[in-house]
């Protein structure tokens, strides 16, 4: 994979976005009363065509929840979800007896994500003792194409290579149609370096 960051470095973020993804998958789990796990973390630098490539169709349309991350790091976590994932999520959420709505699952989604990236930072705050808090959960829905490249933009990011990090996450041993992306801004990544102690290494 090619990068600016060390192996060291990169090892030491995949570790943080664990313990913060595994936060996040525990917080799911008890929110259903179900087990949920999650994968080891997705950190790679890819073009935007490898994006579209190797992850999802540019043109896949999907339901996109957004939270913006303010405090001493700055950033976007979305949340993407396909149209038969999405139905699948709110099921697992929803009582017995309560009939599948679009308007119900696209509320349910937002409390999910918020319920999710909470979980996430509450780890990621403890771990690096900083202060962080979030906007209220946005959802859109368009292609994925369209979703990712404006939230890279958004965050002052214009290369041509981003950095994916992501978290997927498994239910009854299948994965689920959804990823947990988080999307820094210039210069956040190198301050959480400093704080781990591993900025500057080669």
């Amino acid at each position: 994979m090619n990068s600016e960051y060390s192996a060291l470095e990169l090892d030491a973020l995949k570790e943080v976005i664990n313990i913060g993804g595994g936060n996040a998958a525990t917080s799911l789990s008890n929110l259903i009363d179900k087990p949920v796990n999650m994968t080891v973390p997705i950190i790679e630098m890819l073009d935007y065509s490898e994006v579209y490539e190797q992850i999802m169709p540019e043109d896949a349309v999907v339901k996109a929840i957004m939270m913006r991350m303010f405090g001493d790091a700055d950033g976007m976590f979305l949340f993407t979800v396909d149209q038969a994932a999405s139905e699948s999520i709110v099921k697992m959420m929803m009582p017995e007896g309560i009939s599948y709505s679009e308007l119900l699952a696209d509320s349910a989604l937002q409390e999910l994500v918020n319920i999710l990236v909470h979980s996430f930072l509450n780890a990621i705050i403890k771990l690096l003792d900083i202060q962080l808090v979030t906007s209220v959960p946005l959802l859109t829905k368009d292609m994925f194409g369209a979703i990712m490249s404006s939230v890279y933009v958004e965050q002052g990011q214009y290369e041509e290579s981003v950095m994916i990090i992501k978290n997927e996450f498994y239910y009854a041993g299948d994965r689920l149609e959804s990823s947990l992306y988080f999307v820094p801004q210039p210069g956040i990544l190198e301050k959480m370096f400093e704080l781990l102690g591993v900025g500057g290494e080669d």
